[in-house]
C-alpha cells in the first residue's frame, strides 16, 4: 500500500459498476415516498458523488440530465483518466472529474465548489478510515445545500458480523506474501480454501461465513481486493452511521431501497410489531437490522428533517410519472426484499402493467385506478415503490424530450458500444428519458449501432459484422452460456440474438428514448 492511499486498495483498478439508487431521479422518487420534498429538478441541479470509481454512474446520469451540473472525485488517477476519456469522446461537457482525495476536498476554501443537491457515497464508508470518513462529513457539512439529499451505503454489522475474522485473516495472509495486490487476490482464496478443510469449530459456529466464503470464490478478482483487502473493513451499525451524520446537520429519512421501508416485507412479523411501538428512530433501526439480519444499507439524509403538509405531501407524489420497463408480459416478476422474494398481486399490478403499454403513468392516475381508488394513500405509495424495486418502472425524469437534449445520452451509449467492441464487457445503456441507465446484453449495445438511422431490413449483414466484430478480440456468439466458434452455427445464433434485438428491444429502447421511434 502507498501513503497517499491510507490503507485503501490503489494498485489495482475498481470494476465499472452501476448503481441506480444513485441517480437523481431515483432519490427524488424515495425522498418523495418518504413524504419530504425532493430537490427541484426541472432546470439546472447539482449532483456530486465522492469516490467515483471509474465515473461511469456519474457520466451516466450527467449524459441523461444535460442542464444538471456533476461532480465526480477519486484519488485514484487510474480510474479518473478513464472517465474522464470517455466523457471527453462522448463530448459530454456538463460533468467535472476530479483526481482529489477526501482531505483535499474538506479543506477546499468556501466557493470552491458550489452547494450540491445531492451527494452520494457507493461502497466507501466502510472501507476508508475513521480519518477519511471525518473529512467525508466536513464536504458534507460545506456543500450540501437546505433540502438537500445525502446516500451512503455501507455493510451492516449485523450482516457481516461472521466474517470480520475471515477479513482479518485475509489481510494478515497477504501481509506476509510477496507481490501486490493482484497476486494475493488470486492466492488468498487458496489461503482460505486450506482454512475451510481444518474442521475448524468456528464454521459451524456461524454458517453465514462458509456461505460468504463460497460467494468470494466466484467472483472477480478486482471485487474481492475492493472489498476484503482494504486496511480498513468496518461494517457499522445504523446508530453510528446516524451519530456521525448528525454533524453534519443531517437527519435520516429513510432507505433508498425502497422496499426495506416497508415493515411487511422487510423484516419478520414479530419484529415489525415490536418495531412499530418504538419511537426513537435509531433504537428502531437497530431494532430492524437485527431482526432481518440486514447486510447491507443504503441510508438517505436530508439537510432539514421538517415534512411539508399533508396537501403539499400528495402534490408531490401526484406528480411522479413512472414509465414500464419492458414486463408488462413478464408471468414470473419476484421482487427481491429483506424476508425473501415477493410475488406481485395480479388483481394489483396486471392492471397497473397493462396501463403501462400505452405510455407514462402519472401516480395521481394510478391511485385512482379502481383496485386502488379506495384504498389509503399510503397503500398506492407501495404499489409505486414496488413498481421500481421489482423493475416493472422507473421514475421518469423527462418527458418532454428533445432530440437535443437526447443527443449526450446517443453519444455516451455509442461510446459504450465501442469499448465493447474493443473487448469491454459494459452491460448498459443510458435512457434520456428515465435519467438512468438500463441492464443490457453487451451485444446488444454494439447492434444498437446498426439501427440508430432507422430500421434494418437485412439482418445477415449484421449477424456477420458481429461476428468478426468479436473475433478481432477473440470472442464469439454465445448460447446457453457457451461461445459458439462453428461458422454456420455461429452465424444462426447471432442471428437469432439480432432478431430478439429487435422483436424486443427495439421497442423498449423507443420507449425509452434510447432509440427515436
Amino acid at each position: 500500500m502507498t501513503n497517499w492511499s491510507d490503507g485503501y486498495v490503489s494498485d489495482i483498478s475498481y470494476t465499472t459498476g452501476f448503481y441506480r439508487e444513485t441517480s437523481p431521479a431515483w432519490l427524488s422518487l424515495a425522498t418523495s415516498l418518504l413524504g419530504h420534498r425532493p430537490p427541484g429538478r426541472d432546470g439546472s441541479f447539482r449532483w456530486c458523488e465522492l469516490g467515483c470509481g471509474q465515473g461511469f454512474s456519474a457520466l451516466s446520469f450527467a449524459a441523461a440530465h444535460p442542464t444538471g451540473e456533476f461532480y465526480a472525485f477519486d484519488f485514484n488517477p487510474s480510474h479518473i483518466e478513464n472517465a474522464r476519456l470517455l466523457a471527453s469522446r462522448a463530448g459530454i461537457g456538463n460533468i467535472t472529474f476530479g483526481e482529489t482525495s477526501f482531505e483535499e476536498l474538506a479543506e477546499a476554501p468556501k466557493g470552491t465548489y458550489p452547494q450540491m443537491d445531492y451527494i452520494v457515497l457507493h461502497g466507501i464508508w466502510s472501507w476508508v478510515s475513521t480519518t477519511q470518513r471525518a473529512h467525508i462529513l466536513r464536504f458534507i457539512a460545506n456543500h450540501l445545500a437546505p433540502g438537500g439529499i445525502v446516500y451512503v451505503s455501507y455493510n451492516v454489522l449485523t450482516g457481516w458480523a461472521s466474517m470480520v475474522p475471515m477479513q482479518r485473516l485475509m489481510r494478515a495472509w497477504c501481509a506476509t506474501q510477496p507481490g501486490g495486490t493482484i497476486e494475493h487476490a488470486a492466492g488468498v482464496l487458496a489461503f482460505l480454501k486450506q482454512v475451510t478443510a481444518t474442521e475448524s469449530l468456528y464454521f459451524p459456529a456461524n454458517p453465514s461465513a462458509t456461505a460468504r466464503l463460497d460467494q468470494i470464490v466466484s467472483q472477480d478478482a478486482r471485487y474481492l481486493a475492493h472489498e476484503y483487502l482494504n486496511e480498513t473493513w468496518d461494517p457499522i451499525m445504523f446508530d453510528a452511521m446516524a451519530r456521525d451524520m448528525g454533524e453534519s446537520k443531517c437527519s435520516y429519512i429513510g432507505s433508498a431501497t425502497l422496499t426495506d421501508n416497508i415493515d411487511a416485507v422487510s423484516v419478520p412479523a414479530k419484529v415489525a410489531a415490536m418495531a412499530a411501538g418504538i419511537t426513537d428512530p435509531r433504537l428502531r433501526e437497530l431494532v430492524r437490522d437485527v431482526g432481518g439480519a440486514r447486510p447491507f444499507r443504503r441510508d438517505l439524509f436530508r439537510r432539514g428533517a421538517e415534512t411539508p403538509p399533508p396537501g403539499e405531501q400528495v402534490n408531490i407524489v401526484d406528480q411522479i410519472v413512472m414509465t414500464g420497463l419492458g414486463r408488462e408480459r413478464d408471468a414470473n416478476i419476484q421482487i427481491q426484499t429483506g424476508i425473501g422474494h415477493v410475488t406481485p398481486k395480479p388483481e394489483i399490478y396486471a392492471p397497473v402493467l397493462q396501463r403501462l403499454l400505452e405510455g407514462p403513468l402519472a401516480f395521481a392516475e394510478l391511485r385512482r385506478m379502481p383496485m386502488l381508488a379506495d384504498k389509503p394513500l399510503a397503500e398506492a405509495l407501495q404499489v409505486l415503490a414496488f413498481l421500481a424495486a421489482g423493475g416493472m418502472a422507473h421514475p421518469t425524469a423527462n418527458l418532454r424530450m428533445t432530440r437535443d437534449g437526447a443527443a449526450p445520452s446517443a453519444a455516451l451509449n455509442r461510446q459504450i458500444g465501442v469499448l465493447n467492441a474493443q473487448g469491454s464487457n459494459l452491460p448498459y445503456l443510458v435512457s434520456p428519458r428515465l435519467g438512468t441507465a438500463i441492464t443490457v446484453d453487451p451485444v446488444d449495445t454494439m447492434v444498437l449501432q446498426e439501427f440508430v438511422n432507422g430500421p434494418v431490413n437485412d439482418l445477415a449483414p449484421v449477424a456477420t459484422k458481429m461476428i468478426a466484430t468479436l473475433a478481432l478480440t477473440g470472442r464469439a456468439p454465445v448460447r446457453e452460456g457457451k461461445p459458439i466458434s462453428e461458422p454456420v452455427a455461429a452465424q444462426a445464433a447471432m442471428l437469432e440474438t439480432i432478431e430478439k434485438f429487435v422483436a424486443e428491444r427495439v421497442p423498449l429502447l423507443q420507449r425509452l428514448g434510447i432509440l427515436d421511434t
